[in-house]
């Protein structure tokens, strides 16, 4: 099957299972829409009323996204739908730079993303500008790239991670006296270019909106959520809820910062590896993980394996046990939700083997890597 037909296909399938999930959100008391769908609405509709979108409680997003979704006012699955033609939009620049057919059909045709995308998450904007971004860095078009990094880093702050790799990524394969070393004039250009572009689309917002910096970056990190999740902090978390100081809550940041500095430093010549390390990372020893975390990573799966040791079979092995295991966690979760029982226990363990799932994962695709420059890939 040709790229072109697997894109066209994945498309379908994801405005099936919207116009299934009009369906099921009317019908069932399991609703397919995601419940940030409904926060990313709510702020449109508070826009379009002449208010702030942080006037809907659990806005945490940048008030581009609320812009975004304004027709959602009178088209309500109009975003899932963007989200939808945004995640193939992504394939399309995927498919310039990932060779292998198979780890193209790996990100198409996965449940998960498809879950994901059509349940109304934008993470898939997100996977869009980062291979728009790869794209414009493989051909040296430093100023778009960075612009494109800029935005992406005030959509969503976790991309801030990729800073350390992309720095030293930029003209890594010019000789020493055009690199001089840590500087350069595109390192400097790219650093200069998406800061001020995040600095200035972070003071515009802030004086539009006095909620914006807390709601949108700083309550990231200090967040306290007590709530189920992925993460096996969650139970620690719960039970010790009312006592958590917000340093403690800060700590938890620590891991996942030095796994995000030693692959950005050690991996940064084969920029989609460093970038899945560290991705992978950052969300495996986050406190709080949901299914749109998954995303991050997954995004980068194509590129960052096509020179692997594995091969397609182990490749696939791999993603189907990882996926079972989610699965599994949705049991509980179910059991919880929807039965009202007290599973926390349960969840918890869940949680625990999912976790070290996640960890073996990371071992393995790093114990496989093949030696790459992200520099040298061909492509179309």
């Amino acid at each position: 099957m040709s790229p072109k037909i697997a894109i066209i296909i994945g498309l379908l399938i994801r405005l099936g299972l919207i116009a299934y999930a009009e369906i099921q959100d009317k019908y069932f008391n399991l609703k397919y829409t995601d419940i940030d769908y409904s926060v990313y609405s709510d702020g449109a509709q508070y826009v379009v009323d002449g208010g702030s979108p942080y006037d809907r409680h659990t806005y945490r997003y940048s008030p581009i996204l609320a812009y975004i979704l304004i027709p959602n006012v009178w088209i309500s699955s109009f975003g899932k739908i963007l989200f939808s033609f945004v995640d193939m939009l992504a394939c399309v620049f995927m498919q310039k730079m990932v060779k292998s057919t198979f780890l193209l059909n790996l990100w198409i045709f996965n449940p998960l993303i498809i879950q994901v995308s059509t349940r109304g998450s934008s993470d898939t904007i997100i996977v869009l500008l980062i291979y728009v971004m790869l794209y414009l860095l493989k051909k040296e078009k430093y100023t778009l790239a960075a612009l494109i990094y800029g935005l992406m880093v005030h959509l969503r702050i976790y991309p801030i991670i990729y800073a350390i790799p992309l720095y030293f990524f930029i003209d890594s394969h010019q000789p020493e006296r055009i690199y001089l070393g840590v500087f350069s004039k595109n390192k400097v250009k790219f650093a200069l270019i998406s800061g001020g572009l995040f600095i200035g689309l972070l003071i515009l917002f802030h004086l539009i909106y006095e909620d914006f910096l807390f709601q949108t970056y700083l309550y990231h990190f200090t967040r306290k959520d007590n709530r189920h999740n992925f993460s096996p902090y969650f139970y620690q978390i719960y039970l010790s809820f009312e006592s958590i100081t917000r340093t403690q809550a800060t700590l938890t940041f620590l891991p996942q910062f030095l796994i995000v500095i030693l692959a950005g430093l050690k991996y940064y010549r084969d920029l989609p590896f460093a970038m899945l390390i560290q991705t992978l990372g950052f969300v495996v020893f986050n406190k709080v993980q949901t299914a749109q975390y998954f995303v991050w990573w997954i995004a980068l799966i194509p590129l960052a394996l096509q020179n692997s040791k594995m091969n397609n079979k182990e490749i696939l092995m791999l993603s189907i046990t990882w996926l079972i295991l989610e699965v599994q966690w949705n049991f509980g979760s179910y059991y919880l939700e929807i039965q009202g029982q007290d599973v926390f226990t349960m969840i918890f363990i869940q949680c625990v083997i999912f976790f070290l799932a996640n960890t073996y994962l990371m071992i393995k695709i790093i114990e496989n890597r093949k030696p790459s420059e992200f520099y040298k890939i061909k492509m179309d």
